[in-house]
């Protein structure tokens, strides 16, 4: 199967997060409140046209929404100690529970490392849910290294964040 990544439809983002954050929570897992995955909250001035779609083709031709992730260069609320476009900030990463075990997760990196060397960054960042030992382990094995914790709070809600670094 191949699979090809766009920003030009923030529905299918939209729709990506969603579906995930709904099984989340319908697997006692919930990382995002449902309501707040909106695109009033989603997109702002500096995630509008960062709302990226894997889609994966099928053998006949058909294309589908295989997982979603944000990647800015901005991120005042979860980075405001890091200087603008000096990293790639990626949030609201989501596979579909029927392309999980297909390896997205590296074709997303590739992309977004892809992405920071075209403006000459070498650095991703991210932060996830610090009570969540799999998830932080999942980011470790796949080249990211902890730096910090803190709580952040956003829509209503507040984390304790695991933040990584990864640089290239």
């Amino acid at each position: 199967m191949k699979f090809t990544i766009r920003n030009d439809r923030p529905e299918d983002f939209l729709g990506v997060v969603r579906e995930v954050g709904q099984w989340l929570a319908d697997t006692g897992r919930e990382l995002w409140a449902i309501d707040t995955l909106t695109p009033e909250n989603l997109f702002d001035e500096f995630t509008t046209g960062n709302g990226y779609v894997v889609y994966a083709r099928h053998p006949d031709g058909r294309e589908e929404p295989a997982g979603a992730f944000i990647l800015q260069w901005k991120d005042p609320l979860f980075f405001g100690d890091v200087p603008d476009n000096t990293a790639g900030f990626i949030h609201k990463l989501a596979i579909r529970r029927a392309f999980a075990g297909q390896n997205l997760f590296a074709r997303m990196l590739d992309f977004c490392r892809a992405e920071c060397l075209k403006r000459g960054i070498h650095e991703i960042q991210l932060e996830t849910d610090g009570t969540r030992p799999a998830l932080m382990q999942f980011y470790e094995r796949n080249g990211f290294e902890p730096t910090h914790r803190r709580e952040v709070s956003e829509f209503g809600q507040t984390f304790l964040c695991q933040y990584y670094v990864m640089r290239f």
